[in-house]
């Protein structure tokens, strides 16, 4: 009896050692082991500016809606998910909003939608100007290619797709005033608006960046890109006047990873 305590305190002795020395091995290994940050919270803002064709024909007197708005306010949030050290996938929600359009009329320097007239009954001079802007809604994806992973300043390349919700609100501001001072025809029903006013349709967004390391979870990343909606030719009043949406975007952005994983 006691040789087989003896035997048995023996090999209790040994198993303890030795899951002492797996546990002291585990832990090292997990303490050691390499691992990388792996899915980001991503905001950027910054710049949009349409481009184009301004008049419907070469020489001709009416204006495109698209090209003539002016500079505006982008942002964009979401998240990114590392699948190698080159290759991320990222997807987002991006407003693009801009409050001023301008073209400037023929032989004069005053906005193609600006208005002025003279109340024939009390002689008085009305003067002002129409409002048009534009918001674009977008979820996108975008597919990016890293070019020198293992650099703090890491540029890289994208090709984004989006569905988008574009909108245009008008506001005649002539028709009111006249309207307000009942300087209208009996058979004037409300203001005409030649301008697109809603539209949903997919768009295309490839550009280059570039992305600098503050450590292994903050970033910070800088990128020009090209932006182009498809609109639908029915939602136009006039057929001469269809357009698609082409727009330069630079923005500056933060990123921050809070998913890590095991070296990728």
């Amino acid at each position: 009896m006691k040789r087989f305590l003896y035997t048995g305190t023996i090999k209790n002795k040994a198993m303890k050692k030795f899951l002492f020395l797996f546990l002291f091995v585990l832990i090292s290994s997990l303490a050691t082991s390499q691992f990388e940050q792996k899915v980001s919270f991503d905001l950027s803002a910054g710049i949009f500016k349409t481009f184009g064709k301004k008049l419907t024909m070469e020489g001709g007197y009416t204006p495109m809606q698209m090209p003539n708005y002016k500079t505006g306010f982008s942002a964009n949030t979401g998240m990114q998910f590392k699948i190698s050290r080159r290759f991320s996938l990222s997807a987002g929600f991006g407003i693009m909003v801009t409050e001023k359009w301008f073209h400037k009329k023929e032989f004069s320097s005053d906005n193609w939608i600006s208005w002025s007239f003279n109340d024939t009954i009390d002689g008085l001079y009305y003067a002002g100007e129409n409002y048009l802007d534009i918001f674009n809604y977008s979820i996108n994806i975008r597919p990016k290619y890293y070019l020198l992973p293992e650099k703090k300043l890491n540029p890289y390349v994208f090709a984004g797709v989006s569905f988008n919700l574009t909108r245009a609100n008008y506001e005649d501001t002539e028709w009111e005033k006249k309207n307000e001072l009942d300087y209208l025809p009996i058979d004037d029903t409300g203001p005409i608006n030649d301008f697109l006013e809603k539209n949903n349709g997919i768009g295309f967004n490839p550009g280059i960046g570039v992305e600098y390391s503050f450590n292994n979870r903050m970033h910070f990343y800088f990128e020009p890109c090209y932006y182009l909606i498809l609109l639908n030719k029915l939602n136009f009043a006039y057929s001469e006047r269809t357009e698609n949406l082409n727009a330069f975007v630079l923005q500056a952005g933060l990123k921050y990873y809070f998913v890590k994983s095991k070296e990728l």
